[in-house]
């Protein structure tokens, strides 16, 4: 089987970039199975615990119904993001710092977005961010885009939308999110682990008991499954960021969009050592600009 070298990613499935989302979001759940019933048995446990505390004697009815509630809560919180992300875009941009539009930012996005010439069937952001960043950069995340302030001054505003616009007319907006919602325990517990590790290394004075919690944590978190998928998430995503430009090319900004990236992207770009194996989400820069060169070439 041949290998692009873009994204070590197989040349011979064209459908893998658009529908390949599904079977990794399938791959991802069927590995948090051990960590389900990890948390089942111990959300169970707890219950007869604190319930025999509080009332003398465990209550079973409880302990056989709160952890399925639990679990199965969270699986559909997660999987809904494939559908509607509800208020996803906006909880992300607040966490980063994103404020308001100002009236000339505004005008400019709208600006950007009229000249496109976009189509009524393309799918617009609902709400627009900016971010006090003096980087020009830009992401959509869910229903929401979030804009470097220094982009708007920039020549390479259209083709930075046009790029983010293809991203969410696509799964990939809602997929980001399911996914962020599956990793979530991993990563907020990933801290914890990391301390305990580094005491060990150490060779500090660990006790039993903490040392039980954290290793009840790590399992009930899923921190290991949830690691172990990030390099092949991280080649579908190159492929994403391919289909994106892709997207801005057909909105006629591939050499827009090239000249961006030869201007302000290579320049930082660095070396992916084992692509295959990496958690590099974004392709070598310079494959990226020879792509949309030869798109602009062909549609010529």
């Amino acid at each position: 089987m041949d290998l692009d070298p873009r994204v070590w990613l197989p040349l011979d499935r064209p459908d893998l970039a658009d529908r390949g989302w599904a079977m990794l979001f399938a791959i991802s759940l069927a590995l948090l199975i051990p960590t389900a019933i990890c948390v089942l048995l111990t959300i169970f446990l707890l219950t007869l615990l604190f319930t025999w505390i509080a009332h003398g004697h465990g209550n079973f009815a409880v302990a056989n119904t709160l952890p399925w509630i639990v679990v199965g809560g969270f699986l559909v919180w997660a999987a809904s993001a494939l559908v509607y992300p509800l208020g996803a875009g906006r909880y992300f941009a607040d966490g980063v710092g994103g404020r308001r539009a100002t009236l000339d930012e505004e005008y400019a996005y709208r600006d950007a977005l009229e000249a496109l010439k976009l189509g009524p069937t393309v799918r617009r952001p609902k709400f627009l961010y900016v971010l006090d960043e003096h980087d020009l950069n830009a992401c959509v995340v869910a229903d929401a885009i979030i804009i470097n302030r220094a982009l708007f001054g920039s020549e390479f505003l259209e083709a930075i939308v046009a790029h983010e616009l293809g991203h969410m007319n696509s799964m990939d907006s809602r997929v980001s999110v399911a996914v962020n919602r599956l990793g979530g325990p991993a990563g907020a517990t990933a801290q914890l682990r990391h301390g305990h590790t580094e005491r060990m290394r150490q060779r500090q004075p660990v006790g039993c008991l903490p040392a039980l919690v954290v290793l009840l944590v790590r399992m009930c978190a899923g921190g290991l499954p949830t690691e172990a998928m990030v390099p092949a998430w991280a080649g579908w995503w190159r492929l994403r960021e391919y289909a994106a430009d892709d997207y801005a090319a057909r909105l006629g900004q591939a050499e827009p969009l090239a000249r961006f990236l030869e201007e302000h992207a290579l320049l930082y770009d660095t070396p992916i050592r084992r692509i295959w194996a990496s958690t590099e989400m974004h392709p070598p820069v310079a494959l990226r600009v020879e792509r949309l060169r030869e798109q602009r070439r062909l549609a010529r």
